[in-house]
């Protein structure tokens, strides 16, 4: 079988992670991609790991580029810049990382004016820290910075600084955004010949877009006249066991009775909220608890919550992961790289059908030889009804997700034309709606919160109780006229009102039905109950992050986007191979499964090496950087030393000339060596710095700096203003409310990021069930017998 993508020529020009993880998705679904390098290669080659005692090929590399060719090119030369021309007027799609503005880009004829001559129907997707415009686009930027900029660096033991995400895993965000804009572009320059289309991705708003939309909750919260940066921690949170660490997750107030009661400790059942803000409760909670977790194994302690059903699950690295049963069950990884240096890695995030994804191929060497068979792309042709403003109009999607991940997805689609029916119901609305709602201060106060509010704007809501005939014949009426069903639950949910994906094939054969099972839809733990937090844990993303000298970090809620991405993108190219073949198919998207995808390194060392790296704080292996306190509660400031350069301005800045020359500083090596002597002369001046003013004060000598952002102040960044990045929409119970749109720019494309706010429970029953044929007399009695409805029952 060939992919999805098959046909789709795809040039990368990127190193590092973001573009070619952008384009390894691609290549995954069957694209055909050709990575150009330099005469140095990718700098990602030298990064490792490697197998012991070989420095010659990177696993992190073979892992992000298995399957591209390879083409070396000096584009120093007019001779390479030719060749890179030929190459691109022969291809559907370019993905470059050039830095925002770059001379390079109009010296080597990459900017918007030339590539429409070399090849009038090309998608271009270029990625950036900032954008392509705004007033930070040229801000010098590393990854910590990014992470401090965008509310990422906020996760934190008690009594430390706030830690930044391990494993490289923001540079994996921005990838996925890349790839969901280059197939939305793809479908935008096939509606109209001879059009480029560009699409601009922001690496810090990809990372904005991926938080559980604090600004929301702190805009709510401010209206209340409660706190807005509250420092409450998940409980139980991660705890050690007798034999490592275990994330026991409540996600309700039932969670955490059920965990007291498990821990015989009923009498901490009332005091939840003091115990999360750090209250002396906390300090007597934990003394009374950890005896009891120090007689437990993790294995044995996750089922036993699992029994009870409350969200546990270990805290997995990259040797353990790999035993973990999920994963070893379903077969996730897998052996990959070059005959003399096999090893585990993780395999694809989605699994498809019809066209499953193949063994991973080898990545390219660094080499002169590229593509040379590709002819003259024809046309490509998105299907009726697709436009530059709305590139899925006439798309009909069956929204049965609840909370995030699926509602991610079709809130994508929403915004750009598609028409998405959410089903609740009366008895059982999404729980997504409890999430913040906060103070019951109405009788609407689950139509207002506000990450219910952020995850299902643009769609149209009916309720109908799925327990009963008529509710059920009623659901599988519109999925039997819809183009994709959508779900996230847990895999008995919708296979008991057979509405799975071999029922729904019986009534609408070109159906694509993606599937989002937090464990998959098969394997020992498939009916476990988890959430975000969950994912993190079992996937390696916690397991990374924190000190070394501490317990993992969570990192606060990216999981749920992070897999609504992944699996949005697998749909756009399950989408464009329907469109080729008439084929629907089933998408399985196991969230655990993108997880460990955007987690990968770990793994990759743990099988070239057999050892497991430590956490690093917030630290780097090459240079030198940390997040540091300064003037004021609770306010920090991030700064990366990258090189001398650095350096000489950071010791002016903070006038300190005579450490320029200083022995343990006067070099990136020796500044590693001497890390806590370089994190004690940075302390102590920021101590006494505003954060701001220190941070433009770096920033103004070249130096990457920032202040941790906080969620109050989300809504006040000049660079989000300048490129619209949030968009006002009127709820006709909360009022007016600014939204977080997507982090990137299409042009051409839509103009707007929203159509519509989030619709009230069942506000389109009798818009909906009569566009099915049902007369007002048959509504009426469908809401007399409550199999809908327009208020939640008992609220």
């Amino acid at each position: 079988m060939s992919g999805a993508l098959a046909g789709l020529r795809v040039v990368e020009l990127g190193s590092d992670i973001a573009a070619p993880y952008c384009t390894k998705l691609l290549t995954d679904l069957g694209a055909d991609v050709c990575k150009i390098e330099p005469p140095t290669g990718d700098p990602l080659r030298a990064w490792g790991p490697f197998c012991e005692g070989s420095q010659e090929h990177g696993g992190l590399f073979e892992y992000l580029n298995a399957g591209k060719h390879g083409l070396t090119l000096d584009f120093s030369t007019a001779a390479g810049i030719e060749q890179a021309h030929e190459l691109i007027a022969k291809a559907d799609l370019l993905v470059e990382d050039l830095a925002a503005g770059s001379a390079e880009r109009f010296d080597w004829g990459l900017d918007r004016d030339s590539l429409q001559r070399i090849n009038p129907g090309l998608a271009v997707v270029r990625i950036s820290d900032y954008g392509q415009d705004g007033p930070r686009r040229d801000r010098p930027s590393t990854s910590l910075t990014l992470q401090a900029a965008s509310g990422w660096v906020n996760v934190r033991e008690f009594g430390r600084p706030p830690v930044q995400a391990g494993a490289r895993i923001p540079e994996y965000i921005a990838a996925g955004y890349a790839a969901l804009a280059a197939l939305t572009a793809l479908r935008i320059a096939g509606a109209g010949p001879g059009r480029l289309v560009e699409a601009d991705v922001s690496a810090f708003e990809s990372l904005l877009c991926t938080l559980p939309y604090p600004m929301l909750m702190a805009e709510r919260l401010k209206s209340m006249g409660l706190p807005t940066n509250s420092k409450a921690a998940p409980m139980l949170g991660i705890v050690r066991a007798a034999d490592g660490w275990i994330g026991i997750n409540c996600l309700t107030g039932q969670h955490w009775l059920d965990v007291c009661a498990m821990m015989g400790l009923p009498e901490f059942g009332e005091h939840q909220l003091a115990i999360m803000l750090g209250g002396p409760e906390r300090d007597e909670f934990f003394a009374k608890a950890q005896p009891w977790l120090d007689s437990i194994s993790v294995g044995d302690l996750v089922e036993l919550s699992q029994a009870m059903r409350i969200p546990a699950a270990p805290i997995n690295d990259g040797s353990s992961i790999q035993d973990c049963p999920q994963y070893r069950d379903r077969g996730f990884f897998v052996d990959g790289g070059p005959e003399d240096a096999r090893f585990r890695r993780p395999g694809a995030p989605f699994r498809l059908s019809r066209t499953p994804v193949g063994a991973p191929r080898p990545a390219p060497t660094l080499a002169t030889t590229g593509v040379t068979r590709w002819e003259t792309p024809e046309q490509r042709k998105a299907g009726a009804g697709s436009d530059a403003s709305q590139p899925f109009v006439g798309l009909k999607v069956f929204d049965l997700s609840t909370f995030w991940a699926g509602a991610y997805l079709t809130c994508y689609l929403g915004a750009f034309g598609a028409d998405v029916v959410k089903v609740e119901s009366v008895q059982r609305p999404d729980g997504h709606r409890y999430s913040g709602s906060l103070l019951r201060t109405s009788d609407d106060w689950y139509e207002i919160g506000p990450l219910w509010q952020g995850t299902n704007l643009n769609k149209r809501d009916i309720t109908l109780d799925l327990s009963t005939e008529a509710g059920r014949e009623l659901a599988l009426r519109l999925a039997a006229d819809a183009d994709v069903v959508i779900e996230n639950f847990s895999p008995r949910v919708v296979e008991q009102f057979g509405l799975d994906y071999d029922s729904l094939v019986q009534i609408n054969p070109g159906v694509v039905m993606v599937r989002m099972p937090g464990f998959g839809l098969e394997g020992p733990w498939r009916d476990y109950v988890g959430w975000a937090l969950n994912i993190e844990q079992l996937a390696g993303m916690s397991a990374v992050t924190g000190y070394a000298d501490g317990p993992p970090c969570n990192l606060q809620g990216p999981a749920d986007p992070i897999a609504g991405v992944h699996a949005t993108v697998a749909l756009l190219a399950a989408l464009e191979h329907r469109r080729r073949t008439g084929e629907g198919q089933l998408i399985e998207v196991a969230q655990i499964e993108v997880g460990a995808a955007v987690t990968a390194e770990p793994v990759i060392e743990y099988s070239l090496t057999g050892r497991v790296r430590e956490r690093e704080g917030n630290r780097h292996r090459r240079y030198a950087q940390g997040v540091y306190a300064a003037a004021g509660e609770d306010d920090w400031v991030a700064l990366s030393v990258r090189d001398d350069a650095d350096w000489a301005a950071v010791t002016d800045a903070i006038g300190r000339p005579e450490l320029r020359d200083d022995p343990r500083f006067a070099s990136a090596e020796t500044r590693l060596r001497h890390h806590e002597e370089f994190d004690e002369v940075i302390a102590e001046c920021t101590a006494t710095r505003q954060a701001d003013d220190f941070a433009e004060a770096l920033l103004q000598r070249g130096v990457p700096a920032q202040r941790l952002m906080t969620a109050d102040r989300m809504y006040d960044v000049d660079q989000l203003d300048a490129r619209g990045f949030y968009e006002d929409l009127d709820h006709r119970i909360a009022g007016r409310q600014r939204y977080p749109g997507w982090p990137f720019r299409i042009t051409p494309g839509p103009s707007r990021h929203h159509r519509t706010p989030s619709p009230t429970l069942g506000q389109h029953n009798d818009e909906v069930l009569g566009e099915l044929g049902l007369t007002g007399e048959e509504i009426s009695a469908l809401r007399h017998r409550r199999v809908i409805g327009e208020r939640i029952l008992n609220a």
